[in-house]
C-alpha cells in the first residue's frame, strides 16, 4: 500500500479516539511498557535476517556499535530500538526491507549516547553507498529519529510509539512540519503513546496510523505483521521509489 507524501496518512484497522495524555516520566513509562510486553509475550530473540552481515560501526568517541547490515542498494533504512530494546527487535522489519530491495541497518545503541550513535550509523551508511536514508525508530528510538531528522538530512522517518517529550520530539515535529515525510503509528491501548502519536502527527500536519491492541514500538508487528509492509511502502514513497 503506497502512501502519498502529500496525503494525510490513513489508519489501518480504524482510527481510534484516545484519552488525554497521561503525565508520567517518559523513560519510566517506556521501560515499563516494553518490560510488560516482553513479559507477556515471552518471546525469544529472533535469528538475523538471511544474508545479514555482522558489522562494528565506529563512533566519534572511539567506541564501536554492534550492528547488522542486510540487503543491497543505495536506499538504506536505519533502525533504532527503544530504551530497553536491542537491534534484534527490528530483525523482522530489517528482513522485510531487504526483501523489497533496501539495505537495512539495525544497531545496538548505548544508553547515554543515543544522538552520537545514530549520527555514527547514518555516517556509516553513507560511507558505504547510501544516497537515501530513512530513519525507523521504536519508542525512544522513534523520538530520537524525529528529533534528528533535519540535522541528518534524511528522506523520511518512521515513528513507532514515540514518546512526545523524549528528545524534545514534539517540538522537533513542529519544526519539521511537512518538510520531511513522517509515518506515525501507535497501538490504541498503548497509552500514553497513542495520544502522543496524535500530538506528534498534528505537529507534522498528518494523521497517525492507530492499530488495535497494546503493542509497543516494534511489538506492534506481532499483532499486525502487515504493518511492516505499510512501513516499507511509506519508505518507498519517501525516497521516490513508488
Amino acid at each position: 500500500m503506497a502512501i502519498g507524501l502529500q496525503a494525510r496518512a490513513r489508519p489501518i484497522l480504524g482510527l481510534v479516539r484516545t484519552p488525554d495524555r497521561i503525565s508520567l516520566p517518559t523513560l519510566t513509562v517506556v521501560a515499563l511498557s516494553v518490560s510488560l510486553a516482553l513479559a507477556c509475550c515471552g518471546a525469544s530473540q529472533p535469528d538475523p535476517p538471511v544474508g545479514s552481515r555482522h558489522v562494528r560501526i565506529p563512533t566519534s568517541g572511539g567506541d564501536e556499535l554492534n550492528a547488522i547490515d542486510v540487503g543491497q542498494g543505495a536506499d538504506v533504512a536505519v533502525l533504532s530500538h527503544g530504551a530497553t530494546g536491542t537491534k534484534e527487535d527490528f530483525f523482522g522489519l530489517a528482513g522485510a526491507f531487504a526483501e523489497h530491495g533496501w539495505r537495512a541497518i539495525a544497531y545496538d545503541a548505548r544508553a547515554q549516547a543515543r544522538e552520537d550513535d545514530l549520527t555514527a550509523v547514518v555516517a556509516y551508511a553513507r560511507r558505504n553507498g547510501a544516497t537515501s536514508v530513512v530513519l525507523v525508530g521504536g519508542s525512544l528510538g522513534a523520538s530520537l529519529s524525529i528529533s534528528m531528522a533535519a540535522e541528518l538530512h534524511v528522506q523520511g522517518v518512521v515513528s513507532l510509539s514515540a514518546p512526545a517529550d523524549a528528545f524534545d520530539a514534539l517540538h522537533a515535529a513542529e519544526a519539521l512540519g511537512d518538510s520531511i515525510p513522517v509515518f506515525v503509528a501507535a497501538a490504541a491501548e498503548n497509552e500514553p503513546y497513542a495520544t502522543d502519536a496524535h500530538r506528534i502527527a498534528d505537529a507534522l500536519q498528518t494523521e497517525p496510523t492507530i492499530v488495535s491492541g497494546s503493542g509497543h514500538g516494534s511489538g506492534m508487528f506481532l499483532d499486525h505483521p502487515d504493518l511492516m509492509d505499510t512501513v516499507v511502502a511509506f519508505a518507498n514513497t519517501a525516497v521516490g521509489r513508488a
